[in-house]
């Protein structure tokens, strides 16, 4: 059940300047007697020596063979774990004033060590000079990747974003986005089918890759045969499972068509679920999930969010909420449209719901569907928090039935490989970016390893714990502010 867009307004009083509490600048850094994570042939490699120069990791050998570096550093890395850097694929960074101030650093504190930002409300030169400044060492942060070049129907979901309401429109937004510097297109959920397809047929043209939501009115097939890249949230894939989706795809059409779209939209979603869980099918979602891998559709589920809509809030003393800005904190607690709409049917029907989607998708990853790990966290979704919550999207995808291996995967191996950055392929060894989290338990034994973090080296900067911790401090305390 993703979550659906929302007109909001931030202003936040609390910026300040960012923390300059990092390890070392860029200098070499060794790694010794490291027991080494090889995420994708599961396997644990012991004690090794990891080297890092610049960006890069520049020699890998025996424990306790490799010379400290001159005038670099080093990381004790006996009994410990080294694993490739986390990436969460779903993110807003840019929905508020500031907020980046606040996110980047906390994704580093969790060993994030890229993202994919998928929509902003803030013009691209913005976005491109914070990337700017955290890849010249600048600023603290993970690598970004801009995505967000959203397109939507009319009237669309957020101010600011480009609308197309027919194939012609759609072509000229796609042809716009490329003007203005962007490398990907965003498909949104009101857009008309008419519109989704030119906008498809034109980034084809245009050479820049297709990702997004399905929108309301598509047909998951649609949007396979149409080259999308991605699927963002697992609903509309739940949905493809019921025979009813034809006919629930045809109720969305009509009400975005209607004189009040919006309102007629939400009359009509609310029964979706319902539908859903009486005409889903085992035997069409293995069809679904098969067309999917065959296709090269990766799959974003964004499980997270449903707890949300479950109302299961965090307490006020929560440490995940000492990190968000009190102006924010006071916005979450004035209520919420979505949870507004939420009828007592639906909340009944809610946790069978919510089992179907861990249950759908188990059956993508046993169907060699490809999973992008994302939470979908921006100031704007209550209780999806910058940094951890990808910590409790790995978890909960081994709730579903994943192997701690399999969701690794979801955070390392796939994101560099959808990318098409063999440098960022979740592997460790020479030439790879220095994108590296330094563990004190093994996360393919157990995903909550992930949590016991030593040190992370992020794009190939030290964080030692002391500076880790002080990062977490510094925003904790502006939050207040």
């Amino acid at each position: 059940m993703p979550l659906l867009p929302r007109h909001f307004a931030w202003l936040l009083c609390v910026l300040g300047s960012m923390s300059s509490a990092w390890a070392t600048d860029g200098d070499a850094v060794l790694i010794r007697n490291v027991n080494v994570v090889d995420i994708e042939a599961n396997r644990i490699i012991t004690k090794r020596d990891v080297v890092v120069a610049g960006d890069h990791i520049v020699g890998i050998q025996a424990g306790g063979t490799a010379r400290r570096p001159a005038g670099g550093r080093v990381v004790e890395g006996d009994g410990k774990f080294l694993m490739p850097g986390l990436w969460d694929f779903h993110v807003h960074l840019f929905s508020a004033p500031g907020e980046e101030d606040f996110a980047l650093s906390l994704y580093i504190a969790n060993g994030v060590t890229g993202v994919r930002d998928v929509g902003a409300l803030r013009t691209l030169p913005e976005q491109q000079r914070v990337v700017a400044d955290i890849e010249a060492g600048r600023r603290v942060g993970p690598r970004v990747v801009l995505a967000g070049a959203l397109i939507d129907g009319p009237p669309g979901a957020w101010p600011g974003q480009m609308v197309a309401g027919t194939a012609e429109e759609g072509r000229q937004r796609v042809r716009e986005a490329k003007a203005a510097g962007w490398t990907t297109i965003k498909a949104y959920s009101l857009l008309p089918e008419a519109a989704y397809l030119a906008i498809a047929d034109e980034a084809r043209r245009q050479k820049l890759p297709l990702f997004g939501h399905v929108p309301d009115a598509v047909a998951v097939e649609t949007a396979i045969r149409a080259g999308q890249r991605s699927i963002e949230h697992l609903g509309r894939v739940t949905q493809a499972c019921s025979t009813a989706e034809a006919q629930m795809v045809a109720a969305n059409a009509a009400a975005l068509a209607s004189a009040e779209p919006m309102q007629a939209l939400l009359k009509v979603m609310a029964g979706h679920n319902r539908t859903t869980l009486a005409t889903w099918d085992q035997r069409r979602c293995a069809d679904v999930a098969r067309a999917l891998a065959l296709a090269g559709v990766a799959v974003t589920p964004t499980l997270m969010v449903s707890d949300f809509y479950l109302f299961k809030d965090p307490p006020a003393d929560d440490v995940r909420m000492r990190s968000v800005p009190t102006a924010v904190r006071a916005q979450w607690t004035q209520g919420d449209f979505r949870r507004a709409q939420m009828t007592p049917e639906m909340l009944a029907e809610a946790p069978r719901s919510v089992a179907l989607d861990w249950g759908v998708t188990k059956l993508l990853a046993d169907s060699g569907v490809m999973l992008l790990a994302g939470t979908d966290a921006t100031f704007a979704n209550p209780i999806l928090f910058h940094g951890y919550t990808l910590l409790d999207e790995l978890e909960r995808y081994v709730a579903a039935g994943l192997t701690p291996r399999h969701a690794l995967l979801t955070a390392t191996v796939n994101p560099g490989r959808f990318l098409k950055r063999t440098d960022l392929d979740g592997r460790i060894s020479v030439r790879r970016k220095a994108d590296l989290v330094v563990l004190d338990a093994n996360p393919l034994q157990d995903i909550r390893a992930t949590r016991a973090i030593h040190a992370v080296i992020a794009n190939g900067r030290l964080f030692d714990r002391d500076a880790l911790d002080a990062l977490l401090r510094d925003v904790q305390g502006r939050a207040q502010r």
